[in-house]
């Protein structure tokens, strides 16, 4: 009994302690420092953010990353602890933190930055910010004339600032512009400065306690691996109010980035992550104290393109080379003083895809949005991709058409010789055009074949063989090598070609005149070509009249295995009958043009170490001849293709470096009789 009076003693005595330990961290918490601990409690928040998913790299054929990502700092505003009464106390001094730092934010107010206060879009033009603009005065119904000084008044009215400093205000009101653009509320976060260096992120967190509800969130931005290629990779960008509706279906937020242009936009399915979200537990100051929900994002896929690196890049660099020379050295009959671009596109002659699509005058695409202007209003238009976006006479590049319809229509036969007077006279006296060598040394190629004929490019043979071919034929040859039409490359932007032709002329209520025709047998009169056009053109002669559908993407990959997910089949678009004597006769011709003494680009290609064709074009253009040069290699299996026209760049001959340069980048491992290697092995 006694030991068990002894047991019951001791568990009571334990029970006492318990309960005074209890009770006296009761009373610490709740009595001593209750207040404390219930001002801390009120300062913490739960905050749910969007954790942003990667996008999908882009790669060159061989996997060498275009564009990739990184991972910055962002400052956003968070509307759970933003306050509304200190807006403008905190926005001033994140200005200033700006502009100590040289960071910039985004403010897409078309508004100049200084009094008097102008509108940065001409009245009239249509273009984002104005539609923007528009769409912001008459959802407030100020009147639509509304001078920007007076906007600037009526925001600062609107947002309730009391800034008197012109300058300053005005970037208050652009920035305000943008939290209401981007519908900034609890449940959608305003993303205030993107990838801000870590300078700055320390002093807002050390001013953090003045800055209610800024925040610093990391995202990945994108990052360029080359400032090559700029036209084809294109850009990401905030979402313009005028997209939104359409993306706002597809689980868009306003506040999202999304594919402008190029391969960005072409491939926005493929390239966009799925974003995750996290919980957290968060002090007024924005320091996280718990994890409470984390839902991971989903990584974009990756695209691999058609385009060799190395070729771009060799492209770009001879193109930034060759036009300022032309301009230097000039030349009083056939131009070149005044060449305002460029454009050369490679093709594979077995696929279709795009090995090189350069434009010269190129831009600084990690610098877009920031020399925007500048770029907008040059005389050199870099913006404009003159790839596919250019339009020229393709002036003897266009020889070929006219010889295949002579030869397929039996006008000619390959061993036909035809005697060459240098002055053609059939329609004189009204008409009179003369071959070149005549115009200049009073010579002509005197008895010649097809195939000499294109190796010498005799202007002659061609307005003889396209007389008599007939425009209606002419017309209907070239429109079979797709030169009327849009190629349907992926990225926006293509024009069409179109054809010098009857029909065309007289709906326009012109009559066509039988002289003309010989204009358009060596590619002049109405024709215009694209340098896309030209080059598939060209791939479709040598691949024995296959013509495929140009193409960019190659593959789209997993991120995380690099297993395929979609790869692009090649697409034959059209095929032109032709028969082995008419297509022995062109490449003959071509041939002789590129590696026979007296050919048009011998001077370049005569020694060149690997077999190759092309053929030159001069088309007559205001501000001087327009340089155009076509190519293939090799001529026994031709592999690839190259088109190149330089603007107001004079003679074809003049160019022919700049084929050479891609020429070199592809064939560079074949000249060590090795066959053709690469630093990494082709995405299949």
């Amino acid at each position: 009994m006694r030991r068990g009076n002894a047991r019951i003693w001791v568990l009571c005595f334990v029970a006492a302690v318990a309960a005074l330990v209890f009770f006296g961290r009761l009373y610490f918490l709740q009595i001593a420092h209750g207040e404390e601990y219930l001002e801390r409690s009120a300062k913490r928040t739960s905050r749910t953010v969007t954790v942003t998913a990667p996008r999908g790299e882009i790669l060159d054929r061989f996997g060498r990353p275009l564009v990739t990502n990184r991972m910055s700092f962002s400052v956003v505003f968070d509307a759970t602890t933003w306050d509304k009464s200190r807006r403008e106390e905190v926005l001033k001094s994140l200005i200033s933190l700006c502009s100590g730092a040289g960071q910039e934010y985004t403010d897409t107010l078309p508004v100049s930055g200084t009094p008097p206060f102008v509108y940065t879009f001409t009245e009239g033009e249509e273009t984002t910010a104005s539609r923007e603009m528009a769409d912001y005065i008459s959802d407030r119904k100020w009147n639509g004339d509304i001078s920007a000084d007076a906007l600037i008044l009526n925001m600062k009215e609107r947002y309730e600032l009391e800034c008197d400093d012109a300058a300053l205000l005005r970037k208050l009101c652009g920035i305000c512009y943008e939290m209401e653009l981007r519908g900034f509320s609890k449940s959608a976060p305003y993303t205030f400065a993107r990838d801000v260096e870590r300078g700055l992120v320390t002093k807002i967190k050390e001013n953090s306690r003045s800055l209610p509800g800024v925040m610093i969130d990391v995202e990945p931005i994108r990052e360029y691996k080359t400032k090559a290629a700029a036209h084809i990779l294109g850009r990401v960008g905030i979402i313009y109010r005028e997209e939104y509706a359409d993306l706002k279906k597809k689980g868009y937020k306003m506040t999202d980035m999304v594919g402008k242009d190029g391969i960005e936009k072409a491939y926005e399915e493929y390239l966009r992550g799925i974003d995750g979200s996290r919980t957290t537990e968060t002090t007024t100051t924005g320091k996280t104290t718990t994890v409470l929900y984390e839902q991971a994002p989903v990584l974009g896929k990756n695209c691999v393109l058609t385009i060799d690196l190395k070729m771009q890049e060799a492209a770009e660099k001879a193109l930034s080379e060759l036009v300022p020379r032309l301009r230097r050295e000039g030349n009083a009959r056939w131009g070149g003083g005044d060449s305002k671009g460029a454009a050369i596109v490679a093709i594979d002659v077995k696929t279709g895809g795009l090995l090189v699509s350069a434009s010269y005058p190129t831009y600084d695409i990690t610098q877009y949005s920031k020399n925007y202007n500048s770029l907008s209003k040059d005389e050199y238009l870099p913006l404009l991709n003159r790839a596919i976006q250019g339009r020229y006479p393709p002036g003897s590049t266009f020889k070929m058409i006219t010889a295949i319809a002579g030869l397929e229509e039996g006008i000619i036969t390959p061993t036909e010789k035809m005697l060459t007077t240098g002055k053609y006279m059939y329609y004189a006296p009204s008409t009179t055009p003369m071959c070149d060598i005549f115009r200049q040394q009073g010579k002509t190629h005197g008895n010649i074949d097809v195939s000499e004929a294109i190796k010498v490019s005799c202007n002659y043979f061609f307005y003889d063989v396209g007389r008599r071919v007939g425009i209606d034929n002419l017309a209907a040859w070239a429109g079979r090598f797709g030169l009327s039409e849009k190629t349907g490359i992926e990225i926006a932007g293509e024009v069409s070609g179109q054809v010098a032709n009857r029909v065309s002329r007289e709906e326009k209520g012109k009559n066509w005149y039988p002289g003309e025709t010989l204009s358009a047998a060596i590619g002049q009169s109405d024709t215009m070509v694209t340098p896309l056009a030209l080059a598939n053109y060209v791939s479709q002669v040598v691949n024995r009249g296959v013509r495929y559908k140009p193409h960019l993407l190659k593959s789209v990959r997993d991120p995380d295995t690099n297993e395929e997910i979609t790869s692009t089949t090649p697409e034959v678009v059209s095929r032109v009958d032709m028969s082995e004597e008419t297509y022995r006769a062109i490449i003959k011709g071509l041939h002789a043009g590129a590696q026979e003494v007296g050919g048009t680009s011998y001077s370049m290609f005569g020694s060149y170490p690997v077999t190759v064709g092309g053929k030159t074009g001069s088309a007559q253009a205001p501000g001087g001849s327009h340089a155009l040069y076509v190519a293939f290699a090799p001529v026994e299996d031709p592999e690839v293709v190259v088109a190149l026209v330089v603007e107001n760049g004079g003679q074809g001959s003049r160019v022919t470096s700049a084929a050479k340069a891609v020429f070199d980048a592809y064939f560079s491992a074949s000249f060590n009789s090795t066959g053709r290697t690469n630093e990494g092995v082709l995405l299949a």
